[in-house]
């Protein structure tokens, strides 16, 4: 059992440090993983108000319309593409595209697309095709490893020349996760050196004391007996000022009692599971033993009653009705072997439980019974007669416990009757 303790502490520790460092890890993911999407959304911003600023949406619409560009077109291509160098490390792309029905066509762009060239809508921008015929919203899309941010440049006249659309990379995985990887291989690495120094810290200061207790306890018990009980509580040091010190003091106060109280506690325990008239077990014992019963391979159950207890007990007392049991319960137990078990299960109701039975032993304690009955308990001298009723029930290999001791009660009712005719009792 020590050992198991000191696994399961063990077990404990790691599984708590592993959690904990598995914690540390999805927080410090979640926290890197919003800085890094509020990173890249000031980066789209930045880039958005600035393409925003750099183009003239009328000009733009004009350009679209006529595919001539104006003399400040390539100005403004060029200022959009110096932006986006600048900010290459995040920023992959600056565009305005006007979109249609059919698709994309580029104004400007900083990644090689001409005026005019077309853009077909994928399975990323397909969805939101409505609105960006219309328009009037901001849009972000994630498109693999890449974030899409749209704005609508309108014109003076509140036309829509097409949308900015500003591609920033996600390289959160790359930037982030083998730094988050590595914190978290070195955290776990640490929790488990923490787990192990502090198991064997309990081990040394805790685990050898609680097995020597053990050790002590198990040469009392199993070599020893009841033996020599102050020597091993003797053997329990005291000298400690901890929870083990007081441990091994309340063991030697343990031995202590034992010693001095064996037969008392002997008693007690004979107490609690005998009847105190007849000093045959009692329900409780027969509770305890129930499962027992009920896994033998060969069991016979014999169910006695005591006829005419009660008028025995009005008419004469309850020192007659006394007599009259213990009577019945000295008969019986007269009649149990190795194997057999006697139980008061009543007032006037008896149980004998025969286990490893073969049919011969079975055959020799009916026969028995059969020779003495009717079996009188009354004394010569009472004007009352007491007779025993009996019913049994065998069973071999598997069977119903519960419909065998039914079966067994039946039968008793049966022979109670006729030995209340045989003997002319009356009927109460």
């Amino acid at each position: 059992m020590q050992k198991s303790i000191r696994n399961n502490v063990s077990t404990a520790f790691t599984l708590v440090m592993a959690m904990f460092v598995l914690f540390c890890f999805l927080l410090t993911f979640i926290v890197l993983r919003g800085l890094n999407l509020r990173q890249q959304k000031n980066m789209a911003n930045a880039a958005l108000d600035f393409a925003s600023i750099t183009v003239d949406p009328d000009i733009a619409r004009d350009i679209l319309t006529t595919r001539i560009p104006a003399i400040s077109y390539t100005d403004i291509q060029d200022r959009l593409a110096r932006y986006q160098r600048s900010n290459a490390e995040a920023v992959e792309r600056v565009s305005l595209i006007s979109f249609n029905n059919s698709g994309g066509t580029y104004i400007y762009d900083t990644n090689g697309a001409y005026l005019g060239d077309k853009l077909e809508y994928s399975d990323y921008t397909g969805p939101v095709k409505a609105e960006l015929i219309n328009g009037r919203n901001d849009i972000s899309l994630k498109c693999g490893d890449v974030v899409l941010y749209f704005r609508p440049c309108r014109t003076v006249d509140d036309m829509l020349a097409g949308y900015i659309v500003v591609e920033i990379r996600d390289n959160f995985v790359k930037q982030y996760m083998p730094l988050i990887a590595l914190v978290y291989v070195f955290m776990l690495i640490i929790g488990l050196v923490i787990a192990r120094l502090i198991v064997r810290y309990m081990d040394t200061k805790l685990f050898a004391a609680l097995e020597e207790i053990t050790n002590t306890l198990r040469r009392f018990t199993v070599e020893h007996g009841e033996n020599d009980v102050m020597h091993y509580a003797s053997q329990l040091g005291t000298d400690r000022v901890d929870e083990v010190g007081q441990l091994s003091s309340a063991m030697q106060n343990v031995f202590q009692k034992i010693n001095s109280s064996t037969d008392s506690l002997s008693k007690a325990l004979f107490d609690a599971n005998h009847d105190g008239m007849t000093q045959v077990y009692n329900k409780r014992s027969y509770h305890s033993m129930e499962e027992f019963f009920k896994n033998c391979k060969s069991i016979c159950i014999i169910y006695f009653d005591v006829n005419n207890l009660k008028l025995m007990n009005d008419t004469l007392g309850h020192e007659s009705g006394d007599h009259v049991i213990k009577h019945a319960a000295e008969y019986i137990r007269g009649l149990h072997g190795e194997n057999d078990y006697c139980f008061r299960m009543g007032g006037d109701e008896f149980l004998l439980v025969m286990t490893e039975c073969t049919y011969r032993s079975i055959d020799r304690m009916v026969e028995k019974i059969m020779q003495d009955e009717p079996y009188l308990l009354n004394r010569s001298t009472d004007s009352i007669k007491c007779a025993l009723s009996y019913g049994f029930a065998y069973a071999k290999g598997s069977f119903d416990y519960d419909a065998l001791l039914a079966e067994a009660e039946e039968n008793m009712y049966i022979k109670k009757a006729e030995l209340k005719a045989l003997l002319q009792m009356p009927d109460r």
